[in-house]
């Protein structure tokens, strides 16, 4: 980990390619705050992007504002998902299928280094960070959120 009292994150903006930048710890310590003002508000683990390798944290609050604006990427079930009976959060009437649209993320994502022994965020890595890359930096993924959520009107599937 680098300085104590930095963190360095990537940020996956709606609309956007993913970004490094460098958080500085409150008096405390802490990077929640710097964290929250990422994704717009409250901060929940978002495991099934990535699991651990990095940590993505979302606006819990997204689907309460989703809308067209704020949809920034579709997540499409892996074959983990679909093997584990992981629910499609589209109607959760279903365990998902390795290529079928699982979830969209509405809001900014954040994206972490997460020691699991420790419990603790620390610095994303550059393997990390490349991994971030190859998933969500294309114009096809930058573009995937809107479009899923057309998709899904378009079908009459609220968003879940």
């Amino acid at each position: 980990m680098g300085n104590a009292r930095t963190l360095e994150i990537m940020v996956i903006p709606t609309g956007g390619l993913p970004y490094r930048k460098t958080l500085e710890a409150d008096a405390r310590g802490s990077f929640l705050h710097g964290l929250q003002a990422c994704v717009g508000g409250p901060i929940e683990p978002a495991g099934y992007i990535f699991g651990d390798a990095p940590a993505v944290y979302v606006n819990e609050e997204g689907l309460l504002t989703a809308s067209l604006d704020t949809a920034n990427r579709a997540i499409y079930a892996t074959r983990e998902m679909a093997e584990m009976g992981y629910l499609s959060q589209m109607d959760y009437s279903h365990a998902v299928e390795e290529g079928e649209l699982y979830s969209i993320v509405f809001g900014d994502m954040v994206c972490v280094g997460f020691d699991p022994e420790t419990g603790e965020d620390r610095d994303i890595t550059d393997a990390e960070a490349e991994r971030v890359m190859e998933r969500f930096g294309s114009d096809e993924s930058i573009m995937s959120g809107g479009l899923g959520l057309i998709r899904m009107i378009a079908r009459g599937k609220a968003v879940g």
